[in-house]
């Protein structure tokens, strides 16, 4: 077995790749993120495994490829301007100048996996170099996987095969681990609020102490930007230019704070209303899983015009904006968003639980309060292909002109047994089994690497059932 990982990072590499390839008979090969060269690599020489995008000083762009690029596009796959556009730094960029660079990576792609020969592929949700390892696995007829990591609870990971949470693998007849255990205590602990996700839980306040620790990584990033200035002409694609340059620092610094004055002069609710509502909770914004999982509805103002269009006149609309994207949205933006028939807005710091338990209907793209909801029994319309719609309470949106009657029906339903939201837990939880969470700015300890390592194990397991009922359905025809 020959996986190959692309877009890790010298960090990822480190600290989960190469323990994880350390416990399981596989071989593991890197195409490193983009905005790593061979120049730039940091910690100490560059392992054998480790390939680059860019083997070049300074590269050039090539001029675009539209036919290469179009020979990608498939039925399960995002298109070329989804990908440019779910890319926080180059969908900002000129269109043929993002249009280069996909044909640049496309091609090297191509070269890295005839090159390497990879039993699979594991990939990402994020940026264009995410889409298009995909996009290129998918036309040589490698297998692709990405590692979906659970948020209710935390600590368990699984695999899809596609750029879907909803493309989860089940790598057994038989669950890795015992999910439906794990289903009927979560979902007690959760019912009393002892358990929630980790995007609502807010991170410590730094010490000064802290702060002093992070001085040498702030230093040594430093030295990385002046070491990476001759090859600015590629780094305009991967990199966030708020984080080097001082006068693109100072325009996002402006931008958040007149949108925290701007918020801070419009009316918004911190409690649930008296009267019914329904609920939608804006995603952050540039985000894999609005931006990638559910592209046709990342227009987040367009999906409030919608839901109000499609709501009666007894409830109101109640869109929450999300804690950590308050910078997102202009005064006009706010306004717009106001607007609309039956809209309020909810604060940014209202408890979005509370909000969820007294709604009579939830409205989810693919975040977190849609399986929140789907657990307590809400009713809940998905708009993205989405695992949450297993629950009994969710339905996916279906024809956009049907959503009218959809809310009506949703409105009328009676909630499901409990019973029936932990059977549809349990399904839902089925795929994962005990690894990691993913936040790589914590290394995981030794017990997650394991579960991780376990999964790889159960993954090439699979890999092998699979080919072996491949060259049997051959020899059969």
């Amino acid at each position: 077995m020959h996986f190959v990982t692309v877009g890790a990072t010298e960090v990822l590499i480190e600290d989960l790749w190469e323990r994880i390839a350390a416990l399981v008979h596989v071989r593991f090969s890197h195409i490193v993120h983009p905005i790593v060269d061979r120049s730039s690599w940091a910690k100490g020489a560059v392992p054998r495994n480790a390939h680059f995008f860019c083997d070049e000083e300074n590269p050039r762009m090539p001029e675009p490829d539209r036919q290469l690029l179009a020979s990608l596009e498939r039925h399960d796959a995002p298109t070329i301007h989804n990908m440019i556009l779910g890319d926080r730094i180059v969908s900002k960029l000129h269109y043929e100048d993002a249009l280069a660079y996909a044909t640049f990576l496309t091609r090297r792609l191509i070269a890295l996996y005839e090159s390497l020969q990879p039993t699979a592929v594991i990939g990402g949700f994020d940026a264009l170099h995410g889409g298009l390892g995909f996009a290129v696995a998918k036309k040589m007829g490698i297998p692709w996987f990405a590692m979906n990591f659970s948020v209710i609870p935390p600590g368990f990971a699984c695999f899809c095969n596609r750029m879907s949470p909803a493309a989860r693998v089940k790598l057994g007849e038989q669950p890795l681990h015992d999910m439906r255990a794990v289903a009927e205590a979560c979902l007690a602990q959760f019912e009393n609020r002892k358990i929630q996700a980790p995007a609502y839980i807010s991170p410590p306040p730094r010490s000064f102490a802290d702060h002093i620790a992070k001085l040498p990584d702030r230093a040594s990033a430093l030295c990385r930007t002046v070491r990476k200035a001759g090859r600015r002409d590629l780094l305009r694609f991967v990199e966030d230019p708020s984080g080097h340059d001082l006068r693109a620092a100072l325009r996002h610094l402006r931008r958040t704070a007149r949108a925290h004055a701007a918020l801070s002069k419009i009316e918004t609710v911190s409690e649930p209303p008296r009267t019914p509502y329904a609920l939608f909770g804006l995603h952050m914004q540039p985000e894999s899983s609005i931006d990638v999982w559910a592209p046709f509805f990342s227009n987040q103002m367009w999906v409030v015009e919608l839901l109000a269009r499609s709501i009666p006149p007894t409830h109101k609309l109640l869109v929450k904006i999300h804690k950590s994207d308050v910078a997102n949205y202009s005064r006009a933006q706010l306004l717009r968003m106001r607007s609309f028939p039956g809209v309020e807005l909810a604060a940014p710091s209202a408890d979005a639980r509370r909000l969820v338990e007294n709604a009579d209907l939830l409205f989810s793209i693919q975040g977190t309060i849609g399986l929140e909801a789907a657990l307590l029994g809400k009713p809940v319309i998905v708009l993205g292909d989405s695992p949450v719609t297993l629950f009994p309470s969710a339905s996916p949106i279906g024809k956009i002109v049907d959503l009218p009657k959809l809310v009506r029906q949703k409105l009328s339903e009676r909630p499901p047994a409990r019973r029936q939201i932990l059977d549809a837990y349990g399904e839902f939880l089925k795929p994962f089994a005990p690894a990691c969470y993913n936040d790589w700015s914590v290394r995981p300890h030794d017990r997650e690497i394991e579960g991780c390592a376990a999964l790889f194990s159960a993954l090439s397991r699979f890999l092998q059932m699979s080919g072996a009922r491949s060259i049997e359905a051959i020899s059969q025809r």
